[in-house]
């Protein structure tokens, strides 16, 4: 029997297959199924055992082939977007607040043994540009934004478990819907070759200015809603830092561009590359959270509730006054 037939699992009925028949499987499953009919060809309730476990065999053993080749294809993906250090990450941080063109060249790229900046991204013994995506920053800014609503409803005396499930589930629902509109606009643009992974990284930086933006609110009004020029130009300056970063990014990452030199599509893709941040700032604004009320119209709401109650006493004592006098006044 040669390797295929083992493969394929029929090495349990070639024990069966009559001489002369040269390895003609179909007298092996003649044989097989031959057991299984009665007198006058009636057929006996059942299968073979042998062919249901050379199948079921089979199917197992090209799943298990098919799982562990892709797993080692996700462990390779997912090494690239979270090899940092923690230099890359207060450059990239720095970068995502204010996203200017970057004039810093790299250093000896390629080079054995030559001298690294402590803040560059090395993949494969190469450095990368700082507009590069990577997944380790989105992922943080993430969680701490799930977590800061949290906080934020539990200073309103809202907080349930149930908060956290569902501001994940919407902010997961967001960036999947972001993502796959923006897949499909760059795609119409002529940039087909666009990663999805790297538009999930690229648009989840939003998540870090959030979370940049909620803390800065926190500390400024105290555990509720800040007042004041300066959180308001902070809150613009966040929203204006994220459009910008998405915008850099989207022009010199050389995966975000078009394919065709058709002069047509290259100004539509200029207008995409513009249009998407517009779309993130809007999305950047619906994401941010209630705050709680401020301290002065909490004290103006205990105030009212306490006036209303104290007038509500009166009228009540009043009432029994004026009733317990009508009933002295009635006696003879």
């Amino acid at each position: 029997m040669d390797g295929t037939d083992k493969e394929l699992g029929w090495e349990g009925t070639a024990k069966d297959v009559a001489p002369g028949s040269r390895g003609d499987p179909t007298g092996a499953l003649g044989a097989a199924l031959g057991g299984q009919m009665g007198d006058g060809g009636v057929e006996v309730p059942g299968i073979s055992d042998a062919v249901t476990s050379a199948m079921v065999n089979h199917f197992a053993r090209e799943f298990s082939k098919g799982s562990l080749t892709l797993w080692p294809q996700f462990v390779a993906s997912a090494r690239r977007y979270f090899n940092v250090t923690h230099g890359y990450v207060l450059r990239k941080c720095l970068w995502q607040l204010a996203p200017a063109t970057s004039s810093k060249k790299k250093s000896h790229d390629g080079e054995i043994g030559g001298e690294k900046d402590w803040t560059a991204r090395v993949y494969e013994g190469l450095e990368v540009d700082i507009e590069e995506p990577d997944l380790y920053i989105p992922t943080m800014g993430f969680v701490t934004y799930v977590l800061l609503c949290g906080l934020i409803r539990g200073l309103q005396e809202q907080f349930s478990p149930d908060v956290l499930s569902t501001t994940t589930t919407f902010a997961m629902v967001i960036l999947i819907v972001e993502t796959t509109v923006a897949k499909a606009v760059l795609f119409t643009a002529g940039a087909v070759n666009t990663p999805t992974i790297d538009l999930v990284a690229l648009l989840g930086y939003k998540y870090f200015h959030l979370s940049m933006q909620l803390i800065f609110g926190l500390l400024l009004g105290r555990g509720h809603m800040p007042q004041g020029i300066i959180y308001r130009l902070l809150a613009l300056a966040f929203a204006a830092s994220c459009g910008v970063a998405l915008w850099q990014a989207l022009r010199r990452i050389a995966r975000m561009q078009t394919n065709s030199g058709q002069e047509c599509v290259t100004e539509v893709h200029k207008l995409v590359i513009k249009g998407l941040p517009v779309l993130q700032a809007l999305i950047y604004y619906t994401l941010l959270p209630t705050w709680p009320k401020p301290r002065i119209e909490a004290m103006a709401a205990v105030a009212v509730e306490t006036a209303s109650a104290v007038a509500e006493a009166v009228v009540a004592t009043t009432t029994v006054a004026l009733a317990a006098t009508n009933a002295t006044g009635s006696l003879p």
